[in-house]
């Protein structure tokens, strides 16, 4: 029987997560683990310098290991701590979009996934565009992702991902904006531009205020296809981060290479 964890950064108060487990829960032993609280943006942060606790509790009727760490230090507790090996890691549903590289390596609902697929454990990461988790209510929205976390769960566990691909990063459009379509994207490259609102506090002292500005969105990409068409995206990715050089490109690295060698042997002769 296969084995599938489930756990996203969102806290486990989040329906989100159990709209995953209702969608898998008859396709192998399935496991809910999460954190206390939500850890959003986080990225890929482990808790090195100090212990944690796990803790069994059930909400909304379901049972639910809890973590007082990291999205990452939940995945690393139920392989590491309670030995449950999974065949399949389910991240999500993450309240808000992840699309773009940008918010990919931003996001601790990817981390985990990321973190899966460094362990070589096929892994799919699911967002959507909402605010709250009262938004996972909407039976339009929630049939979407049962609908296709299921479809996809069910192709990995039998057949796996295709080579050259460690993960899935699935997004839906907002319940106004859903429409019944599913797009396979790439992910661009920048969501947004930074900006800042300078305020001043009660003692005339500046702080600021990160917001955000932006980018126009490119057919082809998963912002557009989500934010554009309203279609669910679904975007393969690597963790493989060594690029694909060869001619020109790894002749020039290697003369840098070259130069950065010349260059300390004549300080460290």
């Amino acid at each position: 029987m296969p084995r599938i964890l489930i756990t996203n950064d969102d806290s486990y108060l989040s329906r989100g997560l159990y709209l995953l487990y209702e969608a898998v829960r008859d396709l192998g032993e399935v496991r809910v683990y999460s954190t206390e609280w939500p850890r959003s943006a986080v990225g890929h942060s482990v808790s090195f310098n100090k212990p944690l606790r796990l803790t069994e509790t059930t909400h909304l009727g379901y049972s639910v290991y809890v973590s007082d760490g990291s999205p990452v230090d939940a995945l690393h507790l139920a392989i590491a701590a309670h030995g449950f090996e999974p065949d399949l890691v389910l991240s999500g549903v993450n309240v808000g979009e992840n699309l773009t590289i940008q918010h990919i390596v931003y996001s601790g609902t990817l981390a985990v996934a990321i973190e899966a697929a460094l362990m070589g454990i096929p892994a799919v990461a699911f967002s959507a565009d909402v605010h709250l988790f009262e938004e996972f209510k909407n039976e339009r929205l929630a049939e979407a992702v049962k609908t296709v976390a299921r479809a996809l769960a069910k192709e990995i566990l039998t057949s796996g991902l295709p080579g050259g691909v460690d993960l899935l990063s699935v997004n839906f459009p907002s319940p106004e904006s859903l429409r019944g379509c599913v797009r396979v994207t790439r992910a661009a490259r920048r969501r947004w531009r930074p900006a800042f609102e300078q305020r001043f506090d009660t003692r005339g002292r500046p702080y600021y205020w990160l917001t955000p500005r932006p980018l126009s969105l490119e057919p082809g990409f998963d912002s557009y296809a989500v934010m554009v068409e309203g279609c669910v995206s679904i975007t393969p990715l690597t963790v493989d981060l060594n690029p694909g050089l060869g001619g020109e490109g790894l002749a020039r690295i290697e003369s840098m290479a070259r130069r950065a060698d010349e260059a300390l042997k004549e300080r460290l002769p």
